[in-house]
């Protein structure tokens, strides 16, 4: 993703800046379309992972197999073993959503041992 500062010029900007209005009046979350409290979705932390060749390999296809993207089935597998440890909360819908595939496919014909 780019910046769309990138391409301008310092004209651009000052003029950019002249436009702006300037207020003592407060601001809240929701006057900036931010959700915060119970009702806010989840934040997503990206997290750099690194793993052999052949593992990766094997973690493509398996995910595959069971229709979820390659992230998704990382999260699902730290997941359930977050869950079969006891040391995590009540866990979201969408995880007890990616678990139900995953459990769904688990006897599939074509799954192999990873």
């Amino acid at each position: 993703m780019t910046d769309p500062m990138d391409n301008m010029t310092p004209a651009d900007v000052a003029a950019m800046i002249d436009r702006l209005e300037f207020t003592d009046a407060p601001v809240t979350e929701a006057d900036l379309g931010i959700d915060v409290g119970a009702t806010a979705k989840p934040v997503w932390v990206p997290r750099s992972v690194k793993m052999p060749y052949d593992l990766d390999v094997a973690c493509k296809a398996r995910a595959k197999q069971l229709g979820l993207e390659q992230s998704s089935y990382i999260r699902s597998l730290i997941e359930r073993d977050i869950a079969a440890a006891g040391t995590g909360g009540e866990r979201p819908a969408w995880v007890q959503e990616i678990l139900a595939v995953i459990a769904h496919h688990e006897h599939d014909e074509h799954r192999k041992a990873s």
